[in-house]
């Protein structure tokens, strides 16, 4: 996110309303939720490990699947841990139970 700018303004009035807005913008670009990223359209085979790359630059503190489009039956998104897979740049997802290929949206924190 851009920062706000920072050039005062000469009218004191209407200074007071650009620096409300200023301290207002950075308060809600400081907010944990402002890093959140959404990774459209992935596509998980039932049962095979996919690896989900996140762009986060950092371990996530939460993952979050969306509903799930085209399963056959009621399953299961899990997201696993013990690969080896490097946290800071991807997330290792599996669908299990599915019977299909299914499709979710992923929200990263």
């Amino acid at each position: 996110m851009k920062a706000p700018q920072t050039r005062r303004l000469d009218d004191p009035d209407a200074e007071a309303v650009r620096r409300s807005h200023h301290d207002a913008i950075r308060e809600l670009q400081a907010a944990p939720a402002a890093a959140l990223r959404v990774i459209n359209s992935i596509a998980l085979t039932d049962g095979t490990p996919i690896n989900v790359s996140h762009g986060l630059g950092r371990e996530p503190i939460w993952i979050g699947p969306s509903c799930v489009r085209g399963p056959s039956a009621v399953g299961m998104v899990e997201e696993l841990r013990n690969t080896g897979a490097d946290r800071s740049s991807v997330v290792v997802l599996k669908a299990s139970g599915y019977g299909a290929t299914i499709t979710i949206d992923l929200a990263v924190l």
